[in-house]
């Protein structure tokens, strides 16, 4: 299964809740978390071809477009490349990240955002992204950090995995790019959110579902208020008085391709060390 974003719009498609509830139900989180895509994103040149996976409900591939981007989505979900293709300029895809519908350096950038933790095979995942990717093409990814701070909420939201960064960045290294960077974010006041307010609704929606419980209606509601969604993200800035520190609650990656032969130069040492006993 591969990560959607946004509201309530479809029937159950996961065991655990509904295709597209997340947002809604903490705004203000997921919106900083796509602030960062965005800035990172905004240092590409305007017009690049940009793959977004998976798409969800196109919150970020429209912002993407807005800016002057030309973005198509994937998503392995039905419903997310349709309600895209319904509400927005945005062409969608159905489609696996582990064999992707494109062909080698299709595109000058990619965006990933939560969905390698939902992947058996993130491996195959990172591989692909680096074929569709041009030449000094980008992927800008964010993941759930440190497997430390696995909760009832990874549960919920049918994770695989948290990453260490080593782990993170050797997953793309051996997929032929160049790390950028690779930081974690969300240290003090995201994690705090995290564990006092997400983690307890995420353990009420697990048992109810939200048109049936007053309490998750009312955070849904405030979920939708622009205001609440400016003033939490206002508090989350402070975080980054402390984006120094190698802990938080998530990670973000920024990574270009190789060239063929820079990368089997870079590669070769690793491949050694697999052979080795």
């Amino acid at each position: 299964m591969q990560a959607t974003r946004g509201s309530v719009i479809i029937a159950a498609v996961t065991a655990t809740h509904q295709w597209g509830t997340q947002p809604e139900m903490f705004g203000p989180r997921h919106e900083h978390r796509l602030a960062m895509i965005v800035r990172e994103v905004d240092k590409l040149p305007r017009g690049a071809r940009i793959l977004d996976g998976a798409v969800g409900l196109g919150q970020l591939a429209v912002r993407m477009e807005k800016r002057g981007y030309r973005v198509i989505g994937i998503d392995y979900a039905f419903e997310a490349a349709l309600h895209v293709r319904r509400t927005s300029s945005v062409p969608a895809v159905v489609g696996d990240l582990t064999r992707m519908p494109f062909r080698d350096g299709s595109f000058e950038a990619m965006t990933t955002g939560e969905t390698l933790e939902h992947l058996d095979d993130d491996a195959s995942a990172a591989r692909e992204i680096g074929r569709v990717l041009e030449n000094e093409g980008r992927v800008i990814a964010t993941v759930p950090a440190m497997q430390s701070l696995w909760s009832a909420s990874d549960d919920y939201y049918e994770h695989r995995r948290r990453y260490a960064r080593s782990q993170l960045a050797d997953l793309f290294r051996r997929a032929g790019l160049d790390i950028v960077k690779a930081r974690f974010w969300g240290f003090p006041v995201v994690l705090a959110y995290d564990t006092l307010f997400l983690l307890p609704m995420n353990k009420r929606r697990a048992r109810r579902k939200v048109d049936e419980d007053g309490a998750l209606k009312s955070v849904a509601r405030a979920g939708r208020s622009r205001f609440l969604i400016s003033a939490v993200r206002a508090v989350f800035a402070i975080d980054t008085v402390f984006g120094w520190l190698p802990f938080g609650p998530g990670l973000i990656l920024v990574a270009t391709k190789s060239d063929e032969r820079r990368a089997q130069r870079r590669l070769a040492p690793l491949a050694r060390n697999r052979r080795s006993p």
